[in-house]
Formats: structure tokens, C-alpha cells, sequence
């Protein structure tokens, strides 16, 4: 089996189980603090994976890294990692979260929405925006805002798997291949 088949049946278990004890909404909260975590601090990864560190330690840490040492998690995540921990896939937990992510979303009727600018965005520039994906999709919408200063102008919008890339880094590329394929047939 592959890690996509793994984490999907683990993630799809763990939704109908969080379903069941209501706290579905809770644990796709914790899933995307767990996913952020496990990809931005290695050290994570690292000690999940690690032989000598205790199966309770482990929960214990990841239970810290979704709360930040702030209380509990929800039974339902309590429950799934441990399940995890023991079966020894705690290596793929960033995939489990990602697929419970994802299907939570699309349980639920939500689409990703994701902007990229290159200066922060006002709040008309995404109300603007926003009544656009209103006329793509009937789901309701999940907004992320990045800030990338390479796209020089512009803005690239993310809708679930669909791009629109207005950025003025793009279209400068595009001119410059124009001109590249138009002088290489002049020559």
C-alpha cells in the first residue's frame, strides 16, 4: 500500500468517528494546526519518528503542537492519535491530516479559497473577489491570504484546484517568451 491509499483510510476512519462524537468541526480545526506544525517545525517530525521516545511522549508532544500547551484536544484527536501512534504511521500523520482536511471539506460543502499579493490586501480587493468565486461555486468559502512580493503586482487566486494567476511577474514572463519565439523566427 501507498502513503495516499494509508493516510485517505485513516483520515475517512477518523472523520466518520469524529462525525459520530460531533466534534468533526473541532478536529478539522486541530488537523490544520497539526498539518501547519508538522511543515513548518521538523523538530516534530523528528521526535515522532524516533525509537527511543515513549508512544505516550509522543502523544503528548503532538497534543502540545496542536494547542500550544493551552489545554486539551477533542476526544475524537486524542483517540486518533494514539490509534496512529501505535500502529507506528506517526511518519504519516502531515498526509492523515491533510486528507482529513480535505474531506472534511468536501463532506461539508467547502471550498479553499487562497490569495496571493504582493502587499497586503484591503478588504474591497476580497469582498471583489469573493462575489467572483460566489458565482463559481454554491460552497461556502475558506479564505487564506499570502503575501508574496515576487509576483510584483497583481494578485493569483486559488479556488480548490482551479488558478487564476493575474500577477505581474506572469505576464511579464509571458511577453518575454512572446518576443523570444517571435525573434527566433525572424532569424
Amino acid at each position: 500500500m501507498n502513503t495516499g491509499t494509508i493516510s485517505s483510510r485513516y483520515a475517512r476512519a477518523f472523520l466518520e468517528y469524529a462525525v459520530e462524537l460531533s466534534e468533526d468541526g473541532t478536529a478539522y480545526r486541530e488537523m490544520a494546526v497539526l498539518q501547519q506544525r508538522l511543515r513548518d517545525i521538523p523538530e516534530i517530525n523528528r521526535r515522532i519518528m524516533d525509537p527511543t521516545v515513549s508512544n505516550a511522549d509522543k502523544q503528548r508532544l503532538l497534543e502540545i503542537a496542536i494547542t500550544d500547551g493551552k489545554g486539551k484536544v477533542s476526544g475524537a484527536t486524542a483517540s486518533f492519535l494514539k490509534l496512529v501512534i501505535e500502529a507506528g504511521r506517526a511518519g504519516m500523520l502531515l498526509f492523515m491530516a491533510t486528507s482529513y482536511m480535505e474531506q472534511y471539506r468536501s463532506r461539508n460543502c467547502i471550498v479553499p479559497v487562497k490569495l496571493t499579493t504582493a502587499t497586503a490586501a484591503g478588504d474591497e480587493r476580497r469582498e471583489r473577489l469573493s462575489k467572483l468565486v460566489d458565482k463559481v461555486t454554491d460552497c461556502s468559502q475558506e479564505w487564506s491570504h499570502e503575501v508574496d512580493p515576487s509576483i510584483e503586482g497583481g494578485f493569483i487566486l486559488q479556488v480548490g484546484d482551479y488558478r487564476l494567476d493575474a500577477s505581474v511577474a506572469s505576464q511579464l514572463r509571458k511577453i518575454r517568451k512572446e518576443l523570444i519565439e517571435k525573434n527566433n523566427r525572424v532569424i
